[in-house]
């Protein structure tokens, strides 16, 4: 372990009162400060551990990151908030059965063993790392990281969920017709009799919503909507928004029985109750106060 100078101890000290006040933007500011004199800081239970920067860059927005053109069709967003072995197991499936995926990690951890594992798993040629120092919510990620990386459809993937098999024969499928903008695995339909305040699972065909386990994209489409929100910080719901405003726009949603399994989803059941009722809130109350009684934009009842 190398030797922590004086100044950079005095800054993670900083960092800990900024977070007992609360005060979360200058608890970043001097996370930045840290990586900047070579130092990546991780909270522990009542205390921090510092270690070296890493081999990897990390950007301290994911503006700053350049175009990159991806040589396959299809390209696979997920977002890493920690739980390596899950990222592992989610990326070693897709490379293992789709010769036509390639994957982009957005590590927003701040863990350096997870840095260390993503930066691993982007030494195959198929999968791009971008190292984050601070998580600017799932909108945010997935927005840019579908601005930044070209491909001709983007796939929106919570790392829970697990290719068994090939997906790309029953996307191109369905995207044989170019009236549909995307495709993905379960879909719903929104309960027009409960206020819109509700959607039902009605199994494959044609529906309003996709949810974002797998949700295939053509990337077109998505940029010429202001969607995923970049006030969305949790993903809950804002997959919901994003698809009503690609049927907006005239497109049309498929649900899929694709080759996948869902492992434990930990971006609910293991994040923090207080935000995730909060925020995922916040995503419905978009959409109810966007499209609540816009019938004319919703799929056909069935």
């Amino acid at each position: 372990m190398s030797e922590i100078p004086a100044d950079v101890s005095a800054l993670a000290d900083l960092r800990v009162q900024a977070k007992a006040n609360k005060d979360f933007a200058l608890a970043d500011q001097l996370r930045d400060q840290l990586l900047d004199l070579g130092w990546q800081i991780k909270d522990i239970p009542g205390s921090y551990e510092l270690t070296p920067r890493s081999a990897y860059q990390i950007w301290k927005a994911f503006t700053e990151v350049p175009e990159v053109k991806i040589n396959a069709p299809y390209l696979a967003i997920i977002k890493v908030d920690g739980w390596l072995a899950d990222i592992q197991e989610s990326t070693n499936a897709l490379l293992t059965f789709s010769p036509f995926i390639e994957v982009v990690l957005i590590d927003v951890s701040g863990d350096a063993e997870v840095g260390v594992g993503v930066h691993e798993l982007a030494k195959s040629l198929r999968v791009h790392e971008i190292h984050l120092g601070s998580d600017p919510g799932w909108g945010l990620v997935m927005r840019t990281a579908a601005e930044k990386f070209v491909a001709e459809f983007v796939v929106l993937m919570d790392p829970s969920t697990l290719l068994t098999s090939d997906p790309i024969p029953q996307l191109e499928s369905a995207f044989a017709d170019s009236t549909v903008v995307s495709a993905g695995w379960r879909g719903a339909l929104v309960n027009i009799e409960d206020a819109w305040r509700s959607v039902d699972d009605k199994g494959s065909g044609e529906v309003d919503v996709l949810l974002g386990y797998f949700m295939a994209i053509r990337r077109e489409s998505l940029l010429a909507t202001d969607a995923p929100h970049p006030k969305a910080i949790f993903y809950r719901n804002a997959d919901l928004e994003l698809s009503l405003l690609l049927r907006e726009q005239g497109g049309r949603l498929i649900a899929l029985d694709l080759p996948l399994e869902q492992r434990r989803h930990r971006g609910y059941h293991d994040s923090d109750p207080a935000i995730r009722e909060r925020e995922s809130k916040k995503n419905y109350d978009r959409i109810l106060t966007k499209f609540r009684g816009r019938s004319e934009i919703l799929s056909p009842r069935r």
